[in-house]
C-alpha cells in the first residue's frame, strides 16, 4: 500500500499534511501535533500501520508548511479550529492520537466533538502518550509570559539540554516562537484543572522508566474517560514513543483497541 501526501492544498486543506489510504473497512486516525513539532513527527510510525489504519497527520499552524501562520496559544481557540477544518474528514469512523502536547488537544477535540458539534460524530477511541492526566497537570510558578527568550531558553525545564533550540541557530530562529506558543498553551491549560471526560475508550501510552512524566500520572487518564481505560507500557524510558523498538508494540496496541472499540 502506497502512502500519498496530498499535493496542492487550498486553504482548507492545509490542515491535511498527509494522509495513507487504509481498506474499505478502515478506522481514520488522526495525528496531533507536539509541542515544537509538526506532523512529519509522526511519518514514521504512521507507515507502520495496517491496512486495517487510515493514518491522517494534522498540521496545526506554525509549524513546517504552515509556519508563516501564528502558532495557537489557546487550546479552546485550537480545538475550534480543528473541529470546523475536520467536518469534511468525519465521514468514516475515527479516532484520535496524540503525543505529549498533542495528547491534551486530541482530548479537549474529542469531548467538543462528542459535546458542542451537533451532526459530528465522536471518536471511537483516544490514545494519548506520554502526558499527564489533565487533572494532574501542575501549572509553573513563573509562567512563560514573564519570560525573555534568553530565560526560556535557559530553564532546563522547559528546553532540554539537548534541544535543536539550544543547538541548532536556524531551528531556533525559525521555532522559538511556536515552541513557547506550545508552552504558554500547556501552562494555561494546567491552570484550568480540567476535569473534562470523554465517553469513548482511552488508551494510553507510557514509558516504563520514564521519569518526566512517569507511568503513574499517564495512569491518572482512566478519570477522564466513561468507557474502558488501557494502559500500555513501553520498556523504556522518556524517549520511548521515539524508539523504533516501540512502533511494533504501538502499532500493534492500537489496532487491537480500535477492534474492540468498533465491536458492536
Amino acid at each position: 500500500m502506497e502512502g500519498t501526501a496530498k499535493g496542492k492544498k487550498g486553504k482548507k486543506d492545509r490542515l491535511i499534511a498527509y494522509r495513507r489510504t487504509g481498506n474499505e473497512s478502515a478506522t481514520r486516525l488522526f495525528f496531533l501535533p507536539y509541542a515544537g513539532k509538526g506532523a512529519s513527527g509522526y511519518r514514521e510510525i504512521a507507515d507502520s500501520f495496517g491496512p486495517e489504519v487510515e493514518p491522517v497527520l494534522l498540521q496545526t499552524p506554525g509549524r513546517e508548511n504552515r509556519l508563516a501562520e501564528p502558532a495557537v496559544d489557546d487550546i479552546d481557540a485550537l480545538v475550534t479550529q480543528l473541529a470546523t477544518a475536520l467536518r469534511g474528514h468525519l465521514d468514516a469512523p475515527f479516532a484520535l492520537f496524540g503525543h505529549s502536547m498533542g495528547s491534551l488537544v486530541a482530548f479537549e477535540l474529542a469531548a467538543h466533538l462528542e459535546r458542542t458539534e451537533p451532526g459530528l460524530p465522536g471518536p471511537v477511541a483516544l490514545f494519548v502518550s506520554a502526558e499527564s492526566a489533565p487533572h494532574l497537570l501542575v501549572p509553573p510558578e513563573v509562567t512563560d509570559e514573564q519570560l525573555t527568550d534568553e530565560q526560556f531558553l535557559a530553564d532546563p525545564t522547559r528546553v532540554r539540554e539537548n534541544s535543536p533550540l539550544r543547538t541548532d541557530p536556524l531551528f531556533l530562529e525559525l521555532m522559538l516562537p511556536s515552541y513557547r506558543a506550545d508552552c504558554r498553551l500547556v501552562e494555561r491549560y494546567a491552570a484550568r484543572r480540567s476535569h473534562t471526560s470523554v465517553s469513548c475508550p482511552i488508551s494510553a501510552f507510557t514509558g516504563e522508566y520514564d521519569e518526566v512524566v512517569p507511568p503513574e500520572s499517564v495512569a491518572g487518564w482512566k478519570q477522564h474517560t466513561t468507557d474502558r481505560f488501557r494502559l500500555r507500557m513501553l520498556p523504556s524510558g522518556e524517549e520511548a514513543f521515539f524508539e523504533p523498538e516501540s512502533f511494533p508494540l504501538i502499532t500493534a496496541g492500537v489496532e487491537s483497541d480500535l477492534r474492540a472499540a468498533r465491536q458492536p
